[in-house]
Order: C-alpha cells, then structure tokens, then sequence
C-alpha cells in the first residue's frame, strides 16, 4: 500500500469518526426531544382533565344557585302570604293603628 493510499484511508477513517460521534449526538437530542414531547402531552392530557372538571364544577354550581333561587323565591312567596294572612300589610297596618288613635279620642 502507497503512502498517499494510506493517509487517504485514515483521513476517511478520522472523517467516518467524527459522522459516527455527530449521528450520536444528534442522536441524543432526538431522544430527549422525544421524552420532552411525551411529557408536553402528558401535561395536555392533564390540562383536558382538569378543564373537564372545572366544568363540571361550573354546571354543579350553577345548578345549586338556580335550586337555592327557586328555594329563596318560595320562601318569599310563603312569607307574604303568611304577612297578608296575618294583616300585617303595611297599608293595613296603618289604618289598624289610624282607627284605634281615633276610637280613643
């Protein structure tokens, strides 16, 4: 073998080493690439959970609101009718108490 045909050798030689090192580390960053990907959806998967149960709190409160507000407007309801069975209306009031000032003059 010729002087010139073995420099050439280890020149592709130094030369198939250095692809073989960069392929390596490009190698590397593809899988770390690939790892930060999965932990990427993991976190959306979990983002879709947690806006799944924010609202199904929102449906469940509101609900509970409407239910509270139907319960407060029944109580309204049932509290003047108890105020106007019992005469307590302000304008009967006043002439309940108009009458007995003048029944005493």
């Amino acid at each position: 073998m010729s002087p010139i045909a073995l420099g050439l050798e280890i020149v592709l030689a130094l030369m198939l080493a250095g692809c073989l090192f960069c392929f390596w580390r490009l190698d590397r960053k593809l899988s770390a690439l690939r790892n930060g990907q999965d932990g990427v959806r993991a976190a959306a998967a979990e983002l879709v959970q947690a806006t799944a149960q924010a609202e199904s709190a929102v449906r469940a409160m509101r609900m509970s609101a409407q239910e509270a507000g139907r319960d407060l407007q029944q109580r309204i309801n049932d509290a003047r009718a108890t105020a106007d069975r019992l005469g307590l209306g302000a304008g009967r009031l006043r002439s309940t108490a108009d009458v007995g000032a003048r029944g005493r003059i």
